[in-house]
């Protein structure tokens, strides 16, 4: 049975030994988890997010367990790319498994310099560019609120990264976002693919201490399998109008929600509040996966990508 699966990079392409992936902000530094399996089973492992500067941990409640998930809001908590780079990126296995990170910045400009870091690394296989930020209360403006925005930057970036990384946009969550816009947007500005999916804004209130449970606002990132539904109608919706791979993501957990995101169209899948149920998740969410397909009688995923179709209700 082939797992592989093969994405643009530029003019060229990467190839990954499966379409497993980690996600950002679940997976701390990738390093870790060395110790707690073989990280290079996966098709590839991603970084928490990197800005420009270090951040400081909110001074509240970072997170809290709520219905099927988790709520998150931990701020601007993360060492730099830099330190990232010289400090990090040598113990990790990167000729093994593809080691992509995630960033984030103010300004184009900043992005830019990111970028360039990543390939002068040589170590780095891919980059996402996070929607999500600026947070709200921010004054600079998202990079998703206007798609001929959304597309310039990304023309800056791709220059950037010049064929020598992969460049993947990673979709922002809010309700006023048109995934399709944001995905062509994307693509014509020469992202290599799209990630679908990033945590919701959510809340809880526990009413003993009529009190919210997370967040200096009362709200923060909710993730979970909750969100699977909505995730994947939003990987259907990408996946009909992008040329190039989209990533899907939000509430996977088990193998049959991976090889629905890859009959909905996904290349790949990125799985993050799952992964955090238990230290073995991945190593066993992968045999899982093989048997499962074993048992569909898949033997690449060639074979199912997008073949999910509509039938008619059965008559009575």
């Amino acid at each position: 049975m082939d797992l592989s699966v093969t994405v643009p990079m530029g003019a060229g392409s990467l190839t990954f030994k499966n379409p497993v992936m980690t996600a950002s902000g679940t997976f701390g530094n990738i390093v870790e988890y060395l110790d707690i399996f073989d990280i290079t089973r996966l098709g590839a492992v991603v970084s928490n997010s990197f800005l420009p500067w270090q951040g400081e941990p909110n001074r509240c409640r970072r997170f809290a367990h709520t219905e099927n998930g988790y709520l998150s809001a931990f701020g601007i908590n993360n060492m730099t790319l830099e330190h990232f780079i010289a400090e990090v990126l040598p113990r990790l296995p990167a000729e093994d498994v593809p080691v992509f990170v995630n960033i984030k910045a103010p300004t184009r400009a900043q992005l830019v310099g990111m970028i360039r870091a990543c390939v002068k690394s040589g170590r780095i296989a891919g980059v996402e560019v996070n929607g999500n930020f600026p947070y709200a209360g921010r004054d600079e403006p998202s990079y998703w609120d206007n798609p001929a925005e959304n597309e310039a930057m990304f023309r800056a970036l791709s220059a950037a990264a010049d064929g020598k990384v992969v460049l993947w946009s990673k979709a922002a969550t809010s309700a006023k976002m048109i995934i399709e816009d944001f995905v062509s947007g994307s693509e014509r500005g020469g992202a290599d693919g799209t990630v679908l999916f990033n945590a919701i804004p959510g809340a809880r209130i526990d009413i003993e201490r009529r009190a919210f449970v997370c967040g200096s606002a009362g709200f923060g990132g909710y993730s979970g399998s909750g969100v699977k539904p909505f995730a994947l109608w939003r990987c259907v919706q990408a996946a009909r109008v992008a040329s190039r791979p989209v990533i899907g993501s939000g509430g996977i957990t088990t193998a049959e929600d991976v090889v629905e995101f890859i009959m909905a169209g996904a290349h790949m899948v990125q799985i993050g509040a799952a992964s955090m149920s238990r230290p073995d998740y991945f190593p066993r969410l992968l045999g899982d996966l093989q048997a499962l397909l074993e048992r569909l009688g898949v033997r690449s995923l060639d074979e199912i990508r997008g073949c999910a179709r509509v039938e008619a209700a059965p008559e009575a």
